[in-house]
């Protein structure tokens, strides 16, 4: 049995309209603000988290910045704290007295990874779930796509301060997990971010169409959650993949047409066929931003399309597909996607 009861969750906080509007591009590129959403729409993680750990029956301290817009939880309420992500001695006494901490904060926070795991290291924390939840930034090609780094960057800290702790002599009790869920599907068609639009009866293909992509629930995040701080010792220091489907576009076009229930409206496919161009001009547009001395980048174009391009790589190379190694299990097979995509359809007003 888990020794985990007390859980801190570290940048939970309702989503900015900045967060939640679509980018100013077109439709090819707003649909990348839901591939992104993992990484920077803690509001909407959280709604599915904090749910979850509290009906697993984990007792929650919420965290986050000073100013931040908070949590509302409903009916149950749970202990709050504001504090800086660069504040070690606040981090470390808001810590105090957890057994583990959940990072769901916006990545432009990871700059301050070094003083968050220290924090947890000096609290004794037992376990970090880190702040990944979406592409697979474990994967030994994600060194080629530079709006990824920044994630890669904060599990090296990790690893470098955890090596340091224990050299040091100190008794280490702190373990990780890193939790990568695909697209969030199911979200990101109600909030027309998907490239499968119910309301404009349009997908949106990229490439072939036929490579196969991992896409899960939003509440399987705090499903997958929940699940590996219950058993922290079978999830402990890995990535761990968890995905409720996984299907190529092709394979959804033909399944909105088979579960759309008026066949007089007919669905259009827009095709973005030469992915390796499209990858091409996304570099070409984040060196332009390199060389305008740009730091911030989430938002912007040259991020949205490289994302857009790792997840449908012709070949797999940045392991968007998860079959091979996402936990046993998990999988809800295809009725459940058939009759998850049909209610879909369905709420966007068909």
């Amino acid at each position: 049995m888990s020794s985990i009861k007390k859980v801190a969750v570290l940048g939970v906080g309702k989503p900015t309209d900045k967060d939640s509007g679509h980018l100013a591009f077109s439709r090819i590129i707003s649909i990348e603000h839901m591939l992104m959403s993992s990484l920077q729409a803690s509001g909407t993680l959280g709604e599915a988290v904090i749910p979850a750990l509290l009906e697993g029956g984990f007792i929650l301290t919420i965290i986050s910045r000073p100013g931040g817009r908070g949590f509302t939880t409903g009916a149950k309420a749970v202990a709050t704290r504001e504090v800086a992500y660069d504040d070690l001695t606040g981090l470390t006494a808001a810590l105090c007295d957890h057994d583990a901490l959940v990072e769901i904060f916006n990545p432009a926070a990871t700059v301050h990874q070094r003083t968050i795991v220290r924090a947890a290291l000096a609290a004794s924390i037992k376990h970090l779930v880190t702040n990944e939840f979406g592409l697979d930034t474990f994967h030994p090609n994600i060194t080629k796509l530079p709006s990824a780094q920044a994630k890669v960057q904060a599990q090296s800290v990790l690893d470098e301060e955890l090596e340091s702790a224990t050299a040091s002599g100190k008794a280490v009790t702190l373990s990780w997990t890193g939790i990568f869920s695909g697209v969030w599907y199911d979200w990101a068609i109600r909030e027309g971010k998907f490239w499968v639009d119910p309301a404009t009866r349009t997908v949106t293909r990229f490439g072939s169409g036929d490579q196969k992509t991992s896409i899960s629930r939003v509440a399987l995040n705090g499903q997958a959650v929940v699940a590996v701080l219950r058993e922290p010792e079978r999830f402990r220091n890995r990535p761990a993949y968890f995905a409720s489907h996984t299907v190529t576009t092709n394979e959804l076009i033909a399944l909105v047409k088979e579960t759309s229930e008026d066949p007089g409206k007919r669905w259009n496919v827009t095709d973005v066929p030469d992915i390796e161009t499209f990858r091409r001009d996304a570099m070409r547009l984040w060196n332009e931003d390199t060389q305008k001395g740009v730091e911030d980048r989430l938002h912007l174009r040259a991020f949205t399309m490289l994302s857009i391009a790792a997840l449908f790589e012709e070949n797999n190379l940045f392991g968007a597909d998860y079959r091979d190694k996402q936990e046993p299990g998990w999988d809800e097979g295809p009725e459940k996607l058939r009759d998850q995509i049909k209610q879909l359809i369905r709420d966007a007003g068909e």
